[in-house]
């Protein structure tokens, strides 16, 4: 495991362990006993979602109450994840990882922390865990492209983006 707690408080990027030979691999994605040794506390699964997405589609960044843990097993993605914590030491910034086919790793994210992810690849399959089921109404949105975070985005062109978030409120309209 490596912490990217240094950028971020409570983000957290798991290595995982891949056993190639001559069929293809195996791979260990997650192992929660991990999970729970890092937080100190259990991580209990309520809901596991699976987003398959074309190159450039843009999702987020969406705040939300729940923990996650994110594996993208196909393509690659930029994942940027954004404090939206106003107790939080490191509120107001935000931490990028590329994750997929190169970067064999799972990230947690902590709840109240905002989500998002491009992709890179021609495709990508992005699937994360909650601790939490989804409800109307619990998540919030945020613009992609806030200039107060200055996030370095790996675009090329314009982003694909839902109509959802393309109308996503500034940072400081929400948190600020």
């Amino acid at each position: 495991m490596s912490n990217l707690s240094q950028d971020l408080q409570g983000v957290m990027e798991f290595n995982l362990t891949t056993f190639p030979d001559d069929r293809g691999f195996f791979r260990e994605v997650v192992r929660i006993s991990r999970v729970e040794e890092a937080l100190g506390k259990p991580f209990i699964t309520k809901q596991v979602n699976h987003s398959k997405s074309t190159k450039n589609t843009l999702r987020g960044i969406h705040v939300a109450p729940w923990n996650k843990l994110i594996y993208v097993p196909h393509g690659s993605v930029q994942s940027v994840i954004v404090d939206c914590r106003k107790d939080s030491p490191t509120f107001g910034k935000y931490k990028s990882v590329v994750l997929g086919e190169e970067n064999r790793s799972c990230v947690f994210v902590p709840s109240g922390c905002g989500n998002s992810y491009l992709v890179l690849s021609k495709d990508a399959d992005y699937i994360y865990l909650t601790d939490q089921e989804w409800a109307p109404n619990m998540e919030k949105g945020i613009a992609w492209n806030d200039e107060t975070l200055t996030i370095d985005w790996n675009l090329e062109g314009e982003p694909l983006l839902s109509e959802k978030d393309k109308n996503n409120p500034q940072f400081a309209a929400v948190f600020g």
